[in-house]
């Protein structure tokens, strides 16, 4: 199964409009949780909570809000995969062209706007998957901890483009949360 979005060379300035305009609408919604983009429940788990997302962008297969919980608070993550297909050159590029979407973006938080920035990962078929993580310019608050990840992932028989935006508590060399009494 294979779906089609503009390739690099195609993309037109309307695509990118709307997709970007998409991207700003759920940005606008991170520091409020993804309140008003939160649709129906689809998936219940014992950790996990699935909503539909009410932003779905132009040609994504799907777009979806998971909340978790974490020291005993929700947490909110928007996804959407834009491509599956079993054709790494085709994945590639759609993976190079969300990433050349995002990188430069300029987002609005109330008055200001911040710059998306980030490197660019190389997606290598041998390894199977990759990721490029992009975050505002010197964020207010709100924003310090949002993160955008562009990621390319090999799942048996398909590749999959995927794009999320979630808060990272800490980074992974970073020590948590010391509780008293606890080791």
């Amino acid at each position: 199964m294979s779906l089609k979005l503009p390739s690099l060379k195609n993309a037109s300035p309307v695509a990118s409009t709307t997709f970007r305009n998409d991207i700003q609408k759920v940005v606008e919604e991170y520091p409020h949780q993804y309140a008003r983009l939160r649709g129906e429940v689809i998936n219940k788990n014992p950790q996990s909570v699935e909503y539909a997302s009410r932003i779905k962008p132009d040609g994504a297969q799907e777009a979806m809000i998971v909340e978790y919980s974490a020291l005993g608070k929700p947490v909110y993550t928007w996804q959407t995969t834009l491509l599956i297909t079993e054709d790494f050159e085709e994945a590639a590029k759609k993976y190079k062209w969300l990433y050349q979407q995002l990188k430069g973006m300029n987002i609005k938080y109330v008055a200001d706007m911040y710059t998306l920035r980030g490197p660019y990962a190389e997606p290598d078929e041998s390894i199977g998957f990759v990721t490029s993580t992009l975050t505002p310019a010197h964020p207010p608050t709100p924003l310090a901890k949002m993160k955008i990840e562009v990621s390319l992932n090999y799942e048996f028989p398909e590749w999959k483009v995927t794009l999320q935006i979630f808060d990272k508590e800490r980074e992974d060399d970073e020590q948590g949360q010391v509780v008293e009494g606890k080791k």
